[in-house]
């Protein structure tokens, strides 16, 4: 984040059409954005209060290069001790944002670029916003991290767009970290133009001019849709089941504003704005940002953003690192879903030439196919004609594996056997250059035994992506004893300039989150199996926010795969990883999984499992209430987390969590998973300690 001394703040003069305009700019560190600390609040408060505004006709505030900035500075909130320091934190903002509010003359916002928390609360106490054409990232972010927008951005948004609008803006887009693009902030009315990115300040200032020129009426009333507090709070819990305090504050707080707001239209909207002479949620709001900074979800929340945060880091393209900069080609082995979406990937993202190779002419068109129906949905998610042009004429497919030969790097994704893949890795080494880099998608096989015959296994890694490749941000690079640091640096430039965030992980088996799901579904099938009623099993997490049950996960992992992944965890550890009985019948009779389309175990499940039931002996006893599966469940992950630790297959907790966030949608709130195993009191009952201090998130004392 940007240090106090980072972020300045400066006023010029500027004459567009006659219009005399004070334009503040924000100025950032160098390769930084701008970050709302305490010191750079007082700043702003400083330069707006001193500007004379019997010499200007309006003010602008406007970032700098590809941002108009980013939110309060999220370092300062972890030494927050109390809600009385959180209340402070929301009451510097509003000090600094209310000298905006009482200038005496026209405001202008010209969001240049990017403009999430903090930003764009400041923007929307303008009476005007211009947007640049390629803007992205407009948006607030707080209720993701477990706070509110704490300056006075609801209100603010409230009274532009109307309180269902404001709400799915600072609620439900928040929570799916869905933020406006520039049109989209036009249509929603957020933004009151949009303008050519090149030469964006004098477009914006033009516009300025004419808007101070014109006598047309320049505020019409508010049309807001019908708001209802229960379907927004139905909404979040069908995507985040349980308790979320920041959803409920902000509900409450849009509530109270509907009851004191007026309808009543305005035809001037600095008029209007001095009228109000502020925001009478102003008090009501500090309170409510104090409590929930000082909550275990948003202190779990703001460890979660500085442990995805600091793997992001990590994965940063450098144009000098390893043959990133050089890849001419790219070569993909297999003709399968993952295959075809890791071609379509790279061809998009590196604007490389990419061939992909199967074993038949069949399969190959038919990984053909798969490519252009991604291509359909991207032009129907709004890809250009030219683009799609573009990365159709770079994807190329054939069977001889001598097409190879000039690539930089090639991704195999064939079916998880070692001998299969083995085999490819020896047709791949026959044909390529010494220096290519050699990749391997595998989920859960040993890097070192796939490379036991390569004469170069230092050029080998793991590179496993997660399904859908385009949605899911992270890949695991995993290195084996033999791979070396420079195909390591190699696969963080290439996740990076992928767009992916990189996590390095030991060669171990599952790697991290297959890993710790692995042992999700052994533990939950070994209840199941043992009689246990199959849906209190599945729902005994629903309350703690993961993003699915696990034989909701399962169905779409697919139990065949599943299986096979569990049958390769049993072969190393198999006092941990149990090979279910009713699993294996589940893939034998060849159904789709344990649920039917009404989410409930199928018939043909229950049959399955009864028989099972029967059947499974166990040496230990196994809970039957809620609370006890649930505390099975959790102590299991626990367990397996402490293991990776251990044998290091990561070095820290962190890591963990960036990877059960990135790779499997583990919920912010919750921190990922080791802080909510560390409320729930797992984590003591695994190993005795906890794998976070308490500032983390508060935990159970020891008994």
């Amino acid at each position: 984040m940007v240090s106090e001394a980072n972020t300045r703040v400066t006023v010029s003069q500027h004459v567009s059409a006659g219009q005399r305009i004070a334009v503040v700019t924000f100025i950032p560190a160098t390769s930084a954005l701008v970050t709302w600390t305490p010191a750079a609040l007082k700043a702003l408060g400083s330069a707006v209060t001193k500007i004379d505004t019997s010499q200007i006709d309006a003010v602008a505030f406007i970032g700098t290069g590809p941002a108009f900035g980013a939110g309060a500075d999220l370092t300062g909130f972890r030494s927050a001790a109390s809600a009385d320091d959180g209340a402070s934190i929301a009451r510097d903002g509003y000090s600094a944002f209310n000298a905006i509010t009482r200038l005496a003359v026209p405001t202008f916002a010209f969001l240049n670029g990017a403009a999430v928390g903090g930003a764009l609360e400041l923007a929307l106490r303008a009476d005007y916003r211009t947007v640049a054409a390629n803007a992205r990232n407009i948006g607030l972010p707080e209720v993701r991290l477990g706070l509110l927008p704490g300056w006075g951005g609801l209100t603010s948004l409230c009274e532009l767009v109307g309180v269902s609008a404001a709400a799915d803006v600072a609620i439900i887009r928040s929570l799916s970290g869905r933020h406006l693009s520039a049109l989209d902030a036009h249509r929603l009315g957020l933004a009151d133009v949009v303008l050519p990115s090149e030469d964006f300040l004098n477009a914006s200032l033009a516009w300025a001019a004419a808007r101070l020129a014109s006598s047309t009426p320049d505020v019409a009333p508010v049309a807001t849709k019908p708001w209802n507090p229960e379907s927004v709070r139905a909404a979040v819990a069908t995507r985040i089941p349980g308790t979320l305090p920041a959803v409920d504050a902000a509900v409450s707080l849009l509530s109270a504003w509907e009851s004191l707001a007026t309808t009543a239209p305005h035809v001037n909207r600095t008029a209007a704005r001095r009228a109000r002479a502020g925001d009478a949620l102003e008090a009501q709001t500090i309170s409510a940002f104090g409590e929930l900074l000082h909550s275990d979800e948003c202190r779990a929340s703001i460890y979660a953003f500085f442990a995805v945060q600091a793997a992001r880091k990590r994965s940063r393209p450098v144009a000098s690192a390893g043959t990133v900069g050089a890849i001419s080609q790219v070569g993909v082995v297999g003709g399968g879903l993952m295959a075809t979406q890791l071609a379509f990937l790279f061809a998009d993202r590196l604007n490389a030439p990419t061939h992909l190779i199967d074993l038949s002419e069949e399969r190959v068109t038919l990984a053909l196919d798969r490519v252009a129906a991604q291509l359909d949905r991207s032009v129907k998610r709004g890809m250009s004609a030219p683009e799609r042009g573009r990365i159709e004429a770079l994807l190329t497919a054939g069977t001889d594996a001598a097409a190879h030969e000039r690539c930089d790097v090639v991704i195999e994704a064939v079916f998880e056997d070692l001998s299969v893949k083995r085999q490819v890795w020896a047709s791949v080494e026959d044909v390529v250059s010494d220096t290519t880099v050699l990749l391997t998608n595998t989920s859960s096989l040993s890097i070192e035994d796939q490379g036991a015959d390569l004469r170069h296994p230092e050029r080998l890694i793991g590179f496993h992506f997660f399904n859908p490749v385009a949605v899911l941000p992270l890949v695991e690079i995993v290195r084996s004893r033999h791979t070396s640091p420079e195909a390591v640096d190699a696969a963080f430039a290439l996740a990076g300039a992928l767009g992916k965030t990189a996590v390095l992980v030991k060669d171990s088996p599952g790697f991290v989150v297959n890993r710790l799901l692995t042992r999700l579904f052994s533990d939950t099938l070994e209840l199941i199996d043992a009689g246990t009623d199959a849906r209190s099993v599945d729902t005994a997490l629903v309350n703690d926010g993961l993003p699915m049950t696990a034989l909701t996960l399962l169905a779409y992992i697919g139990p065949a795969v599943q299986l096979h992944i569990l049958e390769t965890m049993h072969a190393d550890a198999a006092e941990r990883f149990r090979v279910s009985p009713s699993l294996t019948r589940i893939v034998e009779q060849g159904l789709t999984g344990y649920l039917g389309t009404d989410g409930h175990v199928s018939p043909e499940a229950m049959t399955i499992i009864a028989d099972v039931a029967g059947t499974v002996t166990g040496t230990r006893t196994l809970p039957t209430t809620s609370e006890g599966i649930r505390a099975f469940l959790l102590l299991g992950l626990a367990d397996e987390a402490w293991r990776m630790l251990a044998d290091g297959t990561v070095t820290s907790a962190h890591d963990i969590d960036a990877c059960m966030i990135l790779g499997a949608n583990y919920p912010q709130h919750t921190g990922g998973l080791t802080p909510l195993l560390d409320r729930s009191g797992a984590s003591r009952a695994a190993n005795g300690v906890t794998f976070h201090e308490s500032g983390v998130a508060s935990v159970p004392v020891p008994a």
